[in-house]
């Protein structure tokens, strides 16, 4: 982990550059010790990228990763739309797991907020 920075953040750039603003401020304000347990929070659930690509590949069970379940089912009844969703997602993928990871930092941050 890095020193204490300007930001009062002591997690890495390459972690808080994907969280949204609200969760860096929140971040900001609390303690090193919280700052650590978010950032293990986070990286124990946190989604991958390229293991979205690897399960859109294999049985195209990328939203089921994401716990989006009901897309899930619906796209395996429509067999990808019919392909046309299928070749769609390969450029939505990034963003779908991107979108999943800043829930996922908000969702720590209220849990961690409510222990207090």
């Amino acid at each position: 982990m890095e020193n204490q920075r300007k930001d009062g953040l002591s997690l890495s750039n390459s972690v808080t550059g994907n969280l949204p603003a609200m969760v860096r401020n929140h971040l900001a304000k609390m303690p090193a010790q919280k700052q650590e347990e978010f950032l293990e929070e986070y990286m124990r659930k946190e989604k991958s990228v390229a293991v979205g690509y690897l399960c859109w590949f294999i049985l195209g069970i990328h939203y089921a990763y994401v716990r989006k379940w009901g897309l899930q089912v619906v796209y395996w009844l429509t067999i990808g739309g019919l392909l046309f969703w299928m070749i769609i997602d390969i450029f939505r993928i990034p963003k779908i797991i991107g979108d999943y990871n800043k829930d996922l930092s908000i969702e720590i941050m209220r849990d961690l907020k409510a222990m207090d």
